[in-house]
C-alpha cells in the first residue's frame, strides 16, 4: 500500500481538463520532474487551487519524503499560523504567493519537451506523510497526521461502498485540503485508477460544465449548499450516476429534490478529519447509517465512541453522540460537545438548531453559546437570514416548542451566514459577527 498509485494502469486516465484527459504516464513524469524542483523545507503547505495541480505537487512532496500540510482555508492569517508550528516550511501554489512573508515555491505543470518516462516511486511509509486541519467550525485547527498507506486502505473501503473503479470520472465542488474533498478526489483516483475534473467548480454553470466535460459514469463529490444552489438555478444537467455530500446535515427533502431533479441516487458520508470517511447512508432511506467494512465501534459510556479499523492508528474517539443498533449500523444522535445546561436545564444545540431553521421564514440560521470559555453560560445567541420576519415574531414562534431559557438573545439578522470553502459556517467566525454587531451598539 506504499506505491503512489497502487492501482496503476499505464493507459489510463487520472484527471480532465476541458474535455481533454491527461494519462497517469504524463501524470507519473510530471510528478518526478516538480519532485526535484521542490526547494529544500521541513514541510510543505499545498494551497494549490487546480486540483490536478494540487494533486501533482502532493505526490512530488511524497516522492521527496517531504510532510504536506493541508490548511483548512487559504485565509494569511491561518497559513502563517500553521507556518509558525512548524519553522522551515514551505508554502506551494498554483498562483502568486499568498503570504510574502513565507517562503514559496510555484507550482507549474512542466513543459512537455522537458519530461521524461517515470515509475510510481514507492514511499516511506511515515506517520506524518500528511498533516490535515480541522476546519476549526467548532473552534482553532488542529492538526491530525496521516500514513500514506492508511489513506490508500481508507479510499479503497470508500470505493467499494460507492462502486467507483477505474472508469470512474470525479466532479469536486470541494477544496482538495479538505479531507473529505481529499479522499474523494484525489486519494480514490490515486488507489483505484480513476479520474477526476481538475477544477474546481463553484457556481451552479461551473459545476454545470465539468460534468459534461467528464462523460459517464460520473459522480458528484459537492456539500448541501451546494446542492441547494444547483437546484436554484434551473439549469438542464447531464445524466449523474450518483451524488455524495458531507461538510453538513443533508435534509431528507433536499435529497429528494436532488436525486428528483437529477435521476440519480444521494449518499452522505460520515467521517471527520480524524478519521476520514468511515460510514454512508443514503439520506432518503432514512437515519441509519453503515460503517464501511471493517470499521468496528464500542460504545464508552452513553455520550462516548470509539472506532477501529485497519486504516487507523488505533482507537479513536469520536465527538459525535452515535446510538450503535448493531454491529454494523447506527444513528448520529448529535456532537458530545452540543449539549447547554442553562439554569439547570440541558437541551442539545443540534435540536434547537433543528427547531430555528424549521420556523417558517428563516431561511437559515445557528443558534451558539456567545461565550465558548462558559461551561454553563447564562444565555444563547442567534444569527439567521430571514428577510422579512421580525423578532418578536421569531420569539413567539420557538416559545411554541423550546423552554424559555433557551430562547436566544441577543438574534442577529443577516443578509448570508458566513461560510468557508466547504460550506460551513465556524464558530469563531459566528463569534466575530457577535462581538462586531455589540460594539456597533455601544
Amino acid at each position: 500500500m506504499n506505491a503512489l498509485m497502487p492501482a496503476h494502469r499505464r493507459e489510463g486516465p487520472i484527471a480532465w481538463r476541458e474535455g481533454r484527459t491527461v494519462s497517469r504516464e504524463t501524470f507519473l513524469s510530471q510528478v518526478a520532474l516538480i519532485a526535484e524542483r521542490l526547494p529544500p523545507a521541513t514541510h510543505l503547505i499545498n494551497l494549490c487551487e487546480d486540483r490536478y495541480r494540487f494533486m501533482l505537487s502532493l505526490c512530488a512532496a511524497l516522492a521527496r519524503d517531504i510532510p504536506t500540510l493541508l490548511p483548512p482555508n487559504r485565509l494569511d492569517a491561518t497559513v502563517h499560523g500553521i507556518a509558525k508550528r512548524y519553522p522551515g516550511c514551505v508554502t506551494l501554489s498554483d498562483g502568486a504567493a499568498t503570504n510574502p512573508s513565507l517562503p514559496h515555491h510555484p507550482i507549474q505543470e512542466p513543459d512537455p519537451v522537458d519530461l521524461k518516462p517515470a515509475r510510481a516511486p514507492e514511499l516511506s511509509d511515515r506517520a506524518d506523510a500528511i498533516i490535515a486541519f480541522t476546519s476549526g467550525s467548532t473552534g482553532t485547527p488542529q492538526p491530525h497526521a496521516k500514513r500514506w498507506s492508511d489513506q490508500m486502505r481508507c479510499s479503497l473501503r470508500a470505493a467499494e461502498r460507492f462502486g467507483i473503479g477505474p472508469e470512474t470520472r470525479i466532479v469536486a465542488t470541494v477544496p482538495p485540503q479538505h479531507m473529505y474533498g481529499l479522499e474523494l478526489s484525489v486519494f480514490i483516483p490515486l488507489a483505484t485508477g480513476a479520474s477526476a475534473h481538475a477544477g474546481r467548480p463553484f457556481f451552479p454553470d461551473d459545476v454545470r460544465r465539468a460534468l459534461a466535460e467528464t462523460g459517464r459514469p460520473r459522480i458528484l463529490v459537492t456539500t448541501p449548499v451546494h446542492l441547494r444552489a444547483c437546484l436554484k438555478a434551473g439549469l438542464e444537467w447531464p445524466e449523474i450516476d450518483h451524488v455524495i455530500s458531507a461538510t453538513a446535515p443533508l435534509d431528507t427533502d433536499l435529497a429528494q429534490s436532488v436525486e428528483s431533479t437529477f435521476s440519480t441516487q444521494v449518499s452522505e458520508v460520515y467521517g471527520c478529519t480524524e478519521t476520514g470517511s468511515i460510514a454512508s447512508r443514503r439520506t432518503v432511506a432514512g437515519p441509519v447509517w453503515h460503517w464501511y467494512d471493517g470499521v468496528r465501534a464500542t460504545a464508552l459510556d452513553a455520550e462516548r465512541t470509539q472506532v477501529e479499523a485497519d486504516f487507523l492508528p488505533g482507537s479513536i474517539p469520536l465527538n459525535d453522540r452515535l446510538e450503535l443498533i448493531d454491529e454494523t449500523h447506527f444513528r448520529l444522535l448529535g456532537r458530545g460537545s452540543d449539549m447547554v445546561n442553562i439554569g439547570g436545564k440541558r437541551a442539545s444545540l443540534a435540536d434547537l438548531n433543528r427547531t430555528l431553521n424549521a420556523v417558517p421564514g428563516v431561511h437559515e440560521g445557528v443558534i451558539l453559546v456567545p461565550d465558548e470559555r462558559d461551561p454553563s453560560p447564562g444565555r444563547l445567541a442567534a444569527i439567521l437570514v430571514a428577510p422579512g420576519l421580525d423578532r418578536a415574531e421569531l420569539v413567539a414562534r420557538l416559545r411554541e416548542q423550546i423552554d424559555p431559557v433557551f430562547i436566544p438573545r441577543p438574534i442577529l439578522f443577516v443578509d448570508a451566514l458566513p461560510r468557508n470553502e466547504v460550506g460551513k459556517t465556524p464558530h469563531q467566525w459566528l463569534l466575530a459577527l457577535l462581538k462586531s454587531e455589540e460594539g456597533r451598539k455601544t
